[in-house]
């Protein structure tokens, strides 16, 4: 990954492409072997944070940047302006390589295992420590290579009140060191278990996952036989390190789907609770801390710092001099290295809560198998001091205070907290796990259903463990409710749904300007009529008290609008011909009208839920005319007639307004047309260089939907999308909250994209029905 060292060891078939000009080859020589390339681009450190969307780069030095390509990333640099080129030896050819398919060899530690052998050593660990071992397979891969991990902890299989620790390496297939290293961890903890008094520790108390090998087809590209010819990217040539969701720049940020290996681990990650990690690389030795995307520090930049420097620290200490020590003597802030997007230490930090690291341990990616016992030595004090540090900080169980069952809660603190940094007590145990600095701290948990409680002046010491169990109480009945949508048209009807706390026995609601103005339904169904912006008020009540809630303007009934009628700056309209749904538009008509959007640079969409315009060829009679801007000067970009439905038209970027010209001739006429005119982005999902103010509330969520709050910036658009990144809802608002009934089709992992007048902002969401 990055690197500031490059330390080769060259096959000769490929010492002569090195300092060679890319240019001297065509892209079938390039391309032959691996499907990528390694290069250097001569003073472009300047170009970095745009380069970095275009290739995978693996370090700056000085002004030189060293990247990786696969042919399509190539063939864009190629047209980027970017004009010196050097072809560079791939790291992943070695001249000789130390290779084994016997397990009892490899586990000598001074080989790398054929990818069979890898399998079976994985395998025999569980075997051999079945009561505190157990391997699971965390995906099969299309190549038929799995990603396994097994899993060491003293009741192991069992859900325990233990913090859950991953470690994973070589997500980048040439780079084997951490490989190696976390085979031979996996046989130190459990050689070493009543053994070892630290140790033994270390699984009673952990939940410790470890997964080898995160790329098999990268490393294994030249076949199972040997991890000579391994490469960077998967099998499909992308780089997994830059796959993931980005807190910056949402979902898919390098324009890639989310690759088999991504989704597996995404759906791992999941399906766990990982409290603490760190995934090995190679290429550079340095502890490269959160953010990668984001110049701004974490909410925990000073924990990051001290575990960081205590990893680089220890293994200085045991290794010759010189090791350990690139940057700041062995530790970076990752954004002031250089940033990547779609790294996976910033999604398991951003979306898992995870507080995860990448170890770059070996300034060789594919370290010769006769020094892996030294990088052993150099490194292993320093991989158990930070799987201990898992233990420390503030943990605890969070139960009912009546039926004593555990509780699923968000622990929040405030004026601390800030980027996702906030962690939740998982089920079905309720137990939670705060990492922090030496200091004191009020911790907040909020659970739905629950009157949220603050424990003040919690004293954490470094190296320490202090408990804190907490009891929620339901207490009094709390209102709340959601509804089927918050917008709507003149005759529309909203459905409300009480999402009330405290086990309400009684409720009444009352609806400004609805047809009805009451009603003590749990779920009422209510008609606007007319145009405007409405109030809702619920009160609740039980045995031990009542509560009402009002929201403002939480209906906004948008007006029709017509053809003819005068300019209008909107987002949401519903836009009919000249005589409206009941009636046929009359002949000779020359009308016009024109919508401007909120944002210059958003783009509208026209979707058509009806269409009767009199048919003539070309439409040379009646005719909807498109323009894409403010007036009939700009683009035509449709000519409508007939009675098909047209397909949704989409305005381009940068115009922020679209044009209507209905015409019609002395002859026949049709029953006209209703379209529902809204905006897009029109531009990719970014994140704002400031701490992200949106909340979701509760998350996970289940039937009764969910809450999305800004503070103090207005959130405008709401984009939900399931994990191949279908978008499975849509909402647009103009006010600091959204409501988001119950909509998804299914549980499990979604990505809300929120769009507010600063910014766009990606956030995890849970559904558990």
């Amino acid at each position: 990954m990055k690197k500031l060292t490059v330390v080769l060891l060259l096959l000769a078939a490929v010492s002569a492409f090195a300092q060679r000009n890319i240019m001297d080859f065509s892209p079938d020589e390039l391309f032959l072997t691996t499907g990528e390339i390694y290069f250097a681009l001569p003073d472009a450190a300047p170009e970095a944070n745009r380069l970095t969307k275009i290739v995978s780069i693996d370090k700056i030095d000085g002004n030189t940047i060293y990247a990786y390509a696969s042919r399509k990333e190539f063939e864009i640099l190629m047209n980027s302006g970017i004009s010196a080129f050097e072809l560079l030896p791939h790291p992943g050819d070695l001249a000789d390589i130390e290779m084994s398919s016997d397990p009892r060899q490899v586990m000598e530690w001074n080989y790398y295992p054929t990818y069979t052998a890898y399998e079976e050593i994985m395998a025999q660990f569980a075997a051999d420590y079945p009561d505190i071992c157990s391997l699971h397979t965390i995906a099969t891969l299309p190549s038929g290579r799995k990603l396994l991990a097994v899993r060491i902890s003293d009741n192991v299989d069992v859900e325990e009140n233990e913090p859950e620790f991953l470690y994973t390496a070589t997500i980048h297939g040439d780079e084997t060191t951490g490989y190696i290293l976390t085979l031979h961890l996996i046989d130190y903890l459990l050689a070493n278990y009543n053994q070892d008094p630290r140790v033994t520790n270390m699984v009673n108390s952990t939940d410790i996952w470890i997964n080898p090998l995160a790329n098999p087809d990268g490393t294994y590209y030249g076949g199972n036989q040997s991890v000579n010819g391994a490469r960077r990217y998967n099998a499909n040539n992308v780089d997994l390190n830059r796959n993931y969701p980005d807190p910056a720049d949402g979902p898919h940020p390098d324009g890639n789907p989310w690759q088999p290996e991504t989704v597996a681990f995404m759906n791992f990650a999941e399906e766990r609770d990982f409290v603490m990690g760190a995934n090995f690389h190679g290429g550079a030795e340095v502890v490269n801390y959160p953010w990668d995307t984001w110049s701004r520090i974490t909410a925990d930049n000073n924990w990051w710092v001290m575990v960081s420097r205590e990893y680089a620290d220890t293994a200085q200490a045991h290794s010759p001099s010189g090791y350990m020590d690139d940057l700041d003597n062995g530790i970076t802030h990752g954004y002031a290295w250089y940033r990547i997007t779609g790294g996976r230490q910033d999604y398991m930090n951003y979306f898992q809560q995870c507080r995860e690291v990448t170890l770059e341990i070996s300034n060789t990616k594919l370290l010769p198998a006769s020094q892996l016992l030294n990088f052993w030595e150099y490194n292993y004090r320093s991989m158990l001091n930070y799987l201990e540090q898992v233990q420390f900080g503030v943990h605890g169980v969070v139960t009912d205070t009546v039926t004593g069952e555990p509780v699923a809660a968000q622990v929040l603190i405030s004026g601390h907290d800030m980027d996702s940094s906030m962690v939740f007590s998982s089920l079905p145990v309720g137990n939670y796990h705060r990492l922090l600095k030496a200091g004191t701290y009020n911790l907040t948990f909020i659970a739905e259903g629950y009157l949220p409680k603050t424990v003040k002046n919690v004293v954490v010491n470094d190296k320490s463990t202090t408990v804190r169990n907490v009891k929620l109480w339901d207490g009094s009945a709390i209102p709340a409710f959601t509804s089927s949508t918050t917008t709507t048209y003149p005759g529309g009807s909203v459905q409300f749904f009480d999402n009330s706390g405290g086990n309400p026995t009684s409720r009444l609601w009352t609806f400004e300007g609805a047809d009805i103005q009451t009603s003590t339904e749990p779920s009422p169904v209510v008609t606007y009529s007319q145009p405007g912006s409405y109030d809702v008020t619920l009160y609740v009540e039980n045995m031990i008290g009542g509560n009402q809630l009002t929201i403002e303007n939480y209906i906004t009934i948008e007006p029709d609008f017509y053809i003819g009628n005068p300019g209008s700056t909107t987002c949401n309209a519903r836009f009919f011909d000249s005589n409206g749904p009941d009636g046929s538009y009359s002949n000779n008509e020359n009308l016009t009208t024109t919508f401007y959007a909120d944002d210059p640079d958003r783009v509208f969409r026209i979707h058509f839920m009806s269409f009767d315009v009199e048919s003539t060829p070309d439409c040379t009679g009646d005719a909807l005319l498109v323009y894409d801007g403010p007036d009939a000067t700009a683009p035509l970009i449709a000519r409508l007639c007939g009675n098909t439905l047209p397909d949704d038209i989409l305005t381009s970027v940068g115009g922020g307004a679209v044009t209507f010209v209905f015409i019609s001739d002395a002859l026949n006429t049709g029953s006209g047309w209703e379209a529902i005119i809204t905006c897009d982005s029109g531009v990719g999902i970014h994140q704002l260089d400031k701490p992200d103010p949106v909340q979701v509330y509760p998350n996970p969520s289940g039937k009764s939907g969910f809450m999305i709050c800004s503070d103090n910036d207005p959130i405008m658009e709401v984009r939900i999308f399931d994990v191949s990144g279908r978008m499975v809802y849509s909402a647009f608002a103009d006010r600091d909250f959204v409501r988001v009934p119950e909509m998804l089709a299914g549980d499990g992992l979604y990505l809300l994209t929120v769009r507010t007048s600063k910014g766009n902002y990606t956030r995890k969401l849970i559904i558990r029905n």
